[in-house]
């Protein structure tokens, strides 16, 4: 089992790497092979990390937290990238929404003595980020309302809300009547108390990270959805809140 979690591991680095490299290479001429070459590999580095959490431990709960704040940022951060180098939203003046495509959807989940939950609405842009024959990169914008409260008996904060706006990216096969899709996204959050149960984050104003994995079926979506909330360094301490949950959604 430790040498399998080893390999994972390895091969997540490898290809974090390229991922990198390929963000880099945006201003230089090779950068025309960027969309082609970049969805493939958040695919095979987002499912690495579901399958490094699966073979996780209680006592590695923390590093794997962290593992899946890095995948979840590197994939917000390069979906956003993708977004901007094919001009489209929400990397324009005008993201182009359809308000007449809405998604109103339900997340629930904890982070270890913390519950949450989401509710949120999202209207699609009116055109795919990307498009290939087979599969393409969809998306949505989202506002969203979260409630968090603390099990634990004194904490500093026992409860509190936050409210965000984030672009959400699904990288998704074409022409299946049960679609698998993994969706990423980051966006601006702020919280109506600067602490979260014992943690002191320094700014209301957060960054929530998304990076999720499910399947579609007519007007339904349903996914495991990991939530990263922290301030990106705006000022220290910045201690990361990670939420695992439950996503519903329906649209309309």
């Amino acid at each position: 089992m430790h040498s399998l979690k080893t390999a994972l591991k390895k091969q997540a680095v490898q290809l974090r790497s390229q991922l990198t490299s390929q963000l880099t290479s945006l201003s230089t001429p090779r950068s025309i092979t960027f969309a082609a070459s970049f969805a493939p590999q958040l695919f095979a580095l987002s499912l690495l990390s579901l399958t490094t959490l699966a073979f996780s431990t209680t006592a590695q709960a923390k590093q794997s937290n962290d593992d899946l704040m890095h995948f979840a940022i590197a994939g917000a951060v390069g979906s956003l990238a993708l977004a901007c180098y094919q001009g489209k939203g929400p990397c324009t003046l005008s993201p182009k929404l359809n308000t007449e495509k809405l998604t109103f959807s339900a997340d629930a989940g904890s982070d270890n003595s913390i519950k949450h939950v989401r509710f949120a609405v999202g209207a699609d842009w009116q055109e795919p980020i990307y498009e290939a024959q087979s599969w393409e990169v969809t998306g949505r914008l989202e506002g969203s309302l979260h409630h968090w409260s603390s099990t634990k008996n004194k904490p500093q904060n026992k409860s509190g809300y936050i409210v965000g706006l984030t672009p959400v990216f699904h990288y998704q096969p074409k022409h299946l009547a049960y679609t698998p899709f993994i969706e990423m996204g980051t966006g601006p959050h702020l919280l109506n108390n600067i602490t979260i149960e014992d943690d002191y984050k320094s700014t209301q104003l957060q960054f929530g990270s998304i990076l999720g994995f499910g399947i579609k079926h007519r007007n339904f979506e349903i996914s495991y959805r990991y939530l990263h909330i922290s301030n990106a360094n705006i000022e220290l301490p910045n201690p990361g809140t990670d939420f695992h949950n439950l996503h519903i959604g329906y649209r309309f």
